[in-house]
């Protein structure tokens, strides 16, 4: 057990940067809202609605009317907990997975 403890603190060592992308990606697989909570007050979407002044409100504003089930409506929803939040979970999981494996393929010189 010792010696795999050691092979993997050596590669730790050795490879800083993966060891990082892994931890994140690893955080993000687990708890996706901590990739997709930020992302989405980023654009203006928030809990409470659309952040005046923000993308989301200059989105919604252009549109005028937006559809329910919508791709805005479903971006909205996601940012306050509602039927969105499970797709922008499995697409961000989704990401951490492929971020991942290509970090580790690049890594591996492939």
């Amino acid at each position: 057990m010792a010696y795999y403890l050691l092979v993997a603190r050596d590669w730790v060592i050795a490879h800083p940067y993966q060891t990082a992308l892994h931890a994140v990606n690893g955080v993000i697989f687990c708890t996706p809202a901590a990739a997709t909570v930020p992302f989405f007050n980023t654009l203006g979407f928030t809990a409470a609605g659309p952040a005046a002044g923000r993308s989301a409100a200059a989105i919604m504003s252009w549109f005028g009317t937006v559809p329910a089930g919508g791709l805005y409506a479903t971006v909205q929803s996601a940012a306050m907990g509602g039927f969105g939040a499970s797709s922008a979970a499995i697409a961000a999981q989704a990401g951490a997975v492929a971020s991942s494996s290509i970090g580790w393929l690049l890594g591996r010189g492939g």
